[in-house]
């Protein structure tokens, strides 16, 4: 149920950069990979103008994570914009901090680089636990169907402070109880992209599959 949330949020993360950004001529393809994985996981990344990603960019993308973390519980609870950006806020801090990546040219060509990508996924079966372990997740589940029972309304739920407290306290102690893997590597193979301006830089060739690696799917 709640798995649903991260791989929704961050493939949604990945594609948005894929289509949605323009910008810098094409540079290192280690950098551009090392970019796009910081910001899946941390909200943002240094090596943003190595991968044609603004600032703007950015912010558009944090926007669409929020509404995905939003309906990836809506059969929970409703959340509001407000409560699911401070779970997202708690994501990107806890992951920007543990998470880190190193990465290196493994392939040096000309059309599609290669680049080893090497950090300590999230740990999914850890995750699993932590899901089945958490109380107030059970009881937001519980207050939530009562509420529903009685006949509140999805936006009678948003507007309930006593709903979104508890579902952002739930939401969050399972985002800081989720473990990481030892470290493993990861070959990115790149692409390039397009953006509106016609200038080229590097991205994953296959996001689905990175997001995946870094979120212990695969």
């Amino acid at each position: 149920m709640l798995r649903k949330i991260f791989v929704c949020a961050l493939t949604l993360v990945a594609i948005f950069c894929l289509v949605g950004c323009g910008g810098e001529q094409k540079s290192n393809a280690d950098k551009a990979v090392l970019a796009y994985a910081e910001l899946i996981t941390g909200g943002e990344s240094a090596n943003m103008a190595a991968a044609g990603i603004s600032d703007a960019d950015k912010n558009e993308i944090r926007k669409d994570v929020i509404n995905a973390f939003v309906d990836g519980v809506k059969d929970v609870v409703p959340l509001t914009e407000q409560s699911a950006d401070a779970v997202a806020t708690k994501f990107y801090a806890k992951f920007k901090t543990e998470m880190k990546f190193q990465t290196t040219l493994k392939k040096d060509d000309k059309e599609h680089p290669v680049v080893e990508l090497k950090t300590t996924p999230m740990d999914q079966e850890g995750a699993n636990k932590a899901l089945a372990a958490n109380d107030e997740l059970i009881a937001l589940v519980g207050m939530v169907g009562q509420l529903k029972a009685d006949g509140m309304t999805d936006e009678q739920l948003k507007a309930n402070a006593e709903v979104q407290k508890l579902a952002v306290t739930a939401l969050t102690k399972f985002v800081e109880a989720i473990p990481l893997q030892g470290e493993k590597t990861f070959d990115v193979t790149c692409k390039e992209v397009k953006g509106s301006d016609g200038k080229t830089h590097w991205a994953p060739e296959d996001e689905d599959a990175l997001v995946k690696f870094i979120t212990g799917q695969k």
